[in-house]
């Protein structure tokens, strides 16, 4: 600024001051988009925050929801706490409806949240609190997920957070049918506000009457197949839920955990790396049809020893970790199929070792489904093959 005071300032810019009273919140809203030049509209959390801010007064104690919802996210050092605030009015918004008799809060829409008190937020923080750190709780270490991006669906933060809401008693068998029932069915079941109340009378289900039965989980082969490693969708992160959830081991220090909450040098980052590579895959592209990018071709293992990898042959780099007698162990933890250590010990892999490859995993990762959803109805589809694989 080159030195010039805000004194000088104030002389040399006109500031306009609005005060409004007596109209509504969504009035103000149009003004201020008009006003303002750059023509972006107010954002709904900010406008919560300045509707329900009270002062510190004689009478009452102050309230002010960006520091009540800072001050929870400085809880720990858990990703999860550091979602975005939209998720986090959404969650209070879900409470306070369910919870609280004629709040006048029936959605999770800018329409509804725009109507929620400051004296609904203070009736249900602690508890709610509580039941956001459960949730997280179970995701970090129950499910062995370390972060907001691998969740397949947000409004995951709304259903369960709903579901340990006053839950002295919670299911956590139940709760983990639950999260890959609908992570990888093959409908999209969660992606509206009406799949949230739906969620929330099954979630309730159980809660209070202990009574719930998952109807039929459909799989198609195809969709995993197609399961994309530069897609952030709903069954790509599914997918990599799934492998974070097994705890995969490092392929060179076998009894270390690649997925750690903390790490302690760069070269201890977990990466996402290519069985195949792609530079492998493109000197044999004829026998194989199938992307090297699907997920079916990725592992979680270190940043070192995807270094030490780089682009090399399977044959090879497989060749030397299965030195380690542990490493048989090791890739059961990656739900990779053990064929690739079979390969290992041949002059050569076949020609369409990537196709089988993944066609191996695929069966790896629906048998790990199945075992997760013990006792629920699977249909497996594959509709590359235009048929039913399987009934059950």
């Amino acid at each position: 600024m080159g030195g010039t005071s805000w004194s000088g300032l104030s002389n040399n810019y006109r500031l306009s001051f609005i005060e409004l009273k007596g109209i509504q919140v969504s009035e103000v809203c149009q003004i201020f988009e008009r006003i303002n030049q750059a023509g972006k509209p107010l954002d709904i959390f900010d406008i919560v925050v300045a509707k329900t801010f009270r002062p510190n007064s004689e009478n009452d104690e102050g309230f002010y929801l960006r520091d009540l919802i800072g001050e929870f996210r400085g809880i720990n050092n858990s990703r999860f706490l550091q979602i975005d605030d939209f998720d986090y009015l959404q969650i209070i918004a879900v409470l306070i409806r369910e919870n609280i008799e004629n709040s006048g809060v029936h959605n999770i829409t800018p329409r509804y949240l725009n109507d929620i008190k400051t004296e609904q937020i203070e009736n249900i923080w602690t508890d709610t609190k509580n039941a956001v750190l459960k949730t997280f709780d179970f995701f970090e270490n129950t499910l062995n997920l370390k972060g907001p991006q691998l969740i397949p669906y947000r409004y995951f933060y709304l259903t369960i957070s709903n579901y340990f809401y006053k839950n002295d008693n919670p299911n956590y068998d139940f709760l983990k049918k639950y999260f890959w029932f609908y992570s990888f069915h093959n409908d999209d079941l969660l992606s509206n506000t009406g799949d949230i109340n739906n969620h929330i009378s099954i979630l309730n289900s159980e809660k209070f009457d202990k009574v719930v039965k998952f109807g039929r989980f459909l799989i198609n082969k195809v969709t995993l197949r197609n399961a994309s490693y530069s897609s952030k969708g709903r069954i790509s992160r599914a997918v990599l839920a799934l492998y974070s959830s097994k705890q995969p081991k490092d392929w060179k220090f076998t009894d270390r955990n690649v997925i750690a909450d903390n790490f302690f040098f760069s070269t201890d980052k977990p990466n996402l790396h290519h069985i195949f590579p792609t530079n492998y895959i493109s000197n044999n592209r004829e026998n194989n049809t199938l992307d090297n990018n699907s997920l079916m071709n990725i592992a979680y293992i270190t940043q070192i020893t995807n270094l030490e990898i780089s682009d090399k042959n399977p044959l090879d780099y497989i060749k030397d970790y299965d030195k380690n007698p542990d490493f048989k162990n090791v890739i059961e933890t990656h739900l990779l199929p053990s064929q690739i250590l079979e390969w290992s010990s041949m002059p050569e892999m076949p020609s369409n070792a990537l196709d089988k490859f993944i066609e191996e995993r695929i069966d790896l990762i629906i048998e790990e489904l199945k075992d997760n959803l013990e006792g629920v109805n699977i249909e497996i589809i594959d509709t590359k093959e235009n048929q039913l694989i399987e009934d059950e």
